[in-house]
């Protein structure tokens, strides 16, 4: 060891804010979301576009709302996968485009027909994860097999059968049931800046092509969630 380095390590013990030499799990979770095309198309790739990168799809600056990733193709410390949630929701009618906030019975009836189309993206697609060049998790539907299973979802309509249009309408959504997600077994301990690719490719047929509401395309994120626990040096 030189002196340089026997300085540092004195200083390290001293005055630093965490110690190296050990380490501490804690509960995270990595996540990114993706806009979808609303003409469909065979392939999403997820982490490829890190925090304050563009979404191509939505031409928009990508958030924390929508990733929580500083590196494309790399998560920011070194992780264990216990478990993989995907997700797909239809963005707040006040984000969404002005022609489809615009129509008075978007979050009812007009939205029927978007959620038929994602009811049929549920059947859909085979996520890949490959880290280096081998693949480590491949599953079918991911969308049905892996939901988000994060707590109880209440929905409430009320609505006048009068009004011109039925009093009931359709959603789809994922199971919000924790006991449906999709545990990885054995868990997969991750590398700091291992690189690794996500994807879930739609080898039968595109994604259904999303209806326009008011003459506007809607707005619909897909994400993809790995749950488990992050290695970091004790503080």
């Amino acid at each position: 060891m030189t002196n340089s380095q026997k300085v540092l390590s004195v200083l390290q013990e001293k005055y630093g804010t965490l110690d190296p030499s050990k380490l501490q799990l804690q509960r995270w979770q990595y996540y990114d979301n993706v806009r979808l095309p609303i003409a469909g198309t065979n392939r999403l790739n997820f982490f490829s576009n890190a925090l304050g990168s563009v979404d191509p799809v939505s031409g928009l600056n990508k958030t924390l709302e929508e990733v929580n990733t500083r590196r494309s193709g790399e998560l920011d410390e070194a992780f264990v996968i216990m478990a993989v949630k995907t997700d797909i929701s239809i963005l707040p009618i006040a984000r969404q485009p002005a022609g489809v906030a615009a129509v008075t019975d978007a979050v009812v009836e007009s939205l029927t027909p978007v959620h038929a189309a994602l009811r049929n993206l549920y059947y859909q697609g085979v996520l890949s994860v490959s880290y280096g060049q081998k693949n480590y998790i491949q599953i079918e539907q991911p969308f049905q097999m892996c939901p988000p299973g994060q707590g109880p979802s209440i929905i409430s309509i009320s609505s006048n059968g009068a009004a011109g249009f039925p009093p009931v309408s359709n959603y789809t959504r994922p199971s919000v049931d924790p006991r449906s997600i999709y545990q990885m077994t054995p868990p997969i301990l991750v590398e700091k800046g291992q690189t690794f690719t996500a994807a879930v490719d739609f080898f039968l047929a595109n994604t259904p092509v999303i209806p326009q509401v008011g003459g506007a395309n809607v707005a619909v994120n897909v994400g993809l969630i790995f749950d488990g626990y992050v290695l970091r040096p004790i503080q």
